[in-house]
């Protein structure tokens, strides 16, 4: 159980390693990367599908716990930053990053993908890995 709760870490940096991997190559390679919008579009949906594959694996073995993050960064070794994980907050993400992707799935079907479309994307998969965060940041065991 305990390496299995490392997991959790993944959950949330998942969609945002992508959206900076995605911002990097557009601040170097802008106009090719406004023209790529499949893979870009596919890249932020597999990274949230990714999540949600993740937090559905925890959520079906009922690995439960909480993981400090001063473990894994050393920035935060002062404070006493702790995700929860707990049957709820699982759910929570996994409805709430199926809904993110099929949000993307609409978009790109949906608008011109023109100049500022790679852009949304990246903000919408770096909000996404933020609400994740928060999510997992708030302890939802007293609802339970």
């Amino acid at each position: 159980m305990g390496n299995s709760i490392n997991l959790s870490i993944l959950i949330p940096l998942f969609p945002a390693v992508v959206a900076l991997f995605i911002l990097i190559l557009l601040v170097s390679f802008n106009r090719t990367m406004n023209r790529l919008t499949k893979p870009v579009s596919f890249l932020v949906v597999f990274s949230l599908l990714g999540s949600s594959l993740i937090s559905l694996y925890l959520y079906l073995k009922k690995i439960e716990g909480e993981l400090f993050l001063s473990n894994y960064v050393k920035v935060f070794e002062s404070k006493n930053l702790v995700l929860h994980l707990n049957s709820l907050t699982e759910k929570i993400i996994i409805c709430f990053t199926v809904i993110m992707a099929i949000v993307v799935g609409a978009l790109f079907f949906r608008l011109p993908r023109q100049k500022g479309y790679v852009s949304l994307l990246i903000g919408i998969s770096l909000i996404s890995s933020s609400i994740i965060f928060a999510v997992m940041f708030l302890d939802f065991s007293v609802l339970i």
